[in-house]
């Protein structure tokens, strides 16, 4: 496959990103070298399209265990950032210039990673370049206040909910860029008028089906900004139209949960379990403080399913491992000693880290 066959992306809905993701794929021949993982990041795969992503999450879980971080973690992210701020999927050569954003390729810095490092970087005291990640976001903006995965790109739901938990790690210099991003997710969410399988979620973009990936994504930026503590959770079984945004998506996602025993269908194949999806949909509610009932049924499913989710053969991945830390903390279950077979994630995680 020629190199420009080769940088063409697809953005699919996958399983193996943390809270999220829209991710882009590239179709790689079997003659292309893949990239090595270097010393300092989390996981043994290729990083080309998902080293700041998975970085990131990883570095968020582990501060919601309130575990020491590795230094050459944090510097190896630091060493990601581009000069206007924003971070690329990953830099091989970080001495050299980030290209600029290329909506069409899928290529040059992105709203994910820029949004996910920020959360991470600004959590462990990084605020220098925390706060250059979430002004080269607000700087992005779409006019409809929202963000695509590529920045430049038309806006998407899963992209928007993490800038605006990204914006929200540092409101003050920020508050109408979030005001706007509210908004768009606002108009974007099913309306009361909406059958009941769809009322209160959220599409990947406006005017397609509900979409329980997007919808935890809005969640999360919803309800503030990652990582999120423990927080008790309340029920909001009986929300209605008049509820606050966050009560009425955390109702779509209550009332998925509960119905599919806290086994959210992937939205590739509903015979398959998404448990990233299920993950992502748990840190969301517990940071919105709501939905006791599905929380518990959720963090159980994940518990009996702990290996599906955060390994691959023997391999570990960073970012599913991560986002299972954060809902074990928010949920209130040890990440030490999670589901029936103890499993310590984030020892796991801390494993994974390359010398």
């Amino acid at each position: 496959m020629s190199s420009p066959a080769v940088r063409a992306l697809r953005r699919i809905v996958v399983a193996t990103a943390a809270t999220t993701l829209i991710v882009p794929i590239a179709l790689v021949s079997p003659a292309e070298a893949a990239t090595q993982a270097p010393p300092g990041i989390f996981g043994t795969s290729d990083p080309t399209y998902d080293g700041v992503f998975r970085q990131s999450v990883a570095l968020i879980g582990l501060r919601a265990a309130q575990t020491p971080i590795p230094p050459t973690a944090v510097s190896w992210l630091v060493s990601q950032q581009c000069a206007s701020g924003a971070f690329e999927a990953f830099r091989a050569d970080p001495s050299a210039p980030c290209s600029a954003p290329d909506p069409a390729a899928f290529t040059g810095p992105d709203s994910n990673s820029t949004a996910l490092a920020a959360m991470a970087l600004q959590g462990l005291g990084q605020s220098a370049p925390a706060a250059r990640a979430v002004a080269a976001l607000a700087a992005a903006q779409n006019a409809d206040g929202g963000w695509g995965y590529t920045l430049g790109s038309a806006s998407d739901v899963n992209s928007t909910g993490l800038s605006l938990a990204a914006l929200k790690s540092q409101p003050g210099k920020v508050r109408a860029a979030i005001a706007r991003a509210t908004s768009y997710l606002a108009k974007a969410a099913f309306p009361c008028s909406a059958k009941p399988a769809q009322r209160f979620g959220l599409p990947y973009q406006p005017g397609q089906a509900v979409n329980a990936l997007a919808t935890a994504q809005a969640l999360i930026g919803i309800a503030g900004t990652l990582p999120f503590g423990h927080i008790a959770a309340t029920s909001v079984a009986g929300a209605t139209c008049r509820r606050p945004l966050v009560e009425r998506v955390s109702f779509y996602l209550d009332r998925l949960i509960r119905a599919t025993n806290g086994r959210i269908p992937s939205a590739l194949d509903r015979k398959q379990v998404d448990w990233n999806t299920t993950a992502a949909a748990v840190v969301g509610l517990t940071g919105a403080g709501a939905a006791p009932e599905a929380i518990r049924t959720a963090i159980g499913s994940l518990g009996a399913h702990t290996a599906d989710y955060v390994k691959t053969g023997a391999d570990v991945s960073p970012a599913a491992a991560g986002t299972l830390i954060q809902a074990a903390v928010g949920a209130g279950v040890n990440p030490r000693a999670f589901g029936p077979e103890r499993t310590n994630v984030v020892a796991l995680l801390l494993r994974s880290l390359q010398r």
